[in-house]
């Protein structure tokens, strides 16, 4: 199925096929865990959970979001399947910010008081 893959170390956007099993994201992320970014009411992006703990590591930005490393986009059904993202590399191209080597960001957590 068709994914696009943001790549910050060589600044590329790609299209490639991803085969629906999920420890393929792992690779195609360069991964050991992956957190899940929705993008859209359909289309979500994968990225490297422990991505802001890495060192040195390169950044992007998609909208108004800074993501560290790689990024894969692959789009969801009714059920929350995988299934092939709407979007095409171009229209990714459009929207992602590769930015300079050297650039670092803080990982940070926060928490909230849940109030009944």
């Amino acid at each position: 199925m068709k994914a696009i893959l943001i790549n910050s170390f060589d600044e590329s956007v790609s299209e490639v096929d991803y085969n629906g099993d999920y420890k393929e994201i792992y690779n195609l992320v360069d991964c050991r865990t992956f957190d899940v970014v929705p993008l859209d009411h359909t289309n979500d992006m994968y990225v490297d959970d422990e991505g802001l703990l890495k060192n040195p590591n390169r950044y992007f930005k998609y909208g108004q979001r800074t993501l560290a490393g790689k990024g894969l986009i692959l789009a969801h059904n009714d059920e929350g399947e995988s299934v092939g993202t709407t979007l095409s590399s171009a229209e990714v191209f459009e929207n992602v910010e590769f930015l300079p080597e050297g650039h670092v960001e803080e990982p940070y957590m926060q928490f909230f008081e849940m109030r009944s």
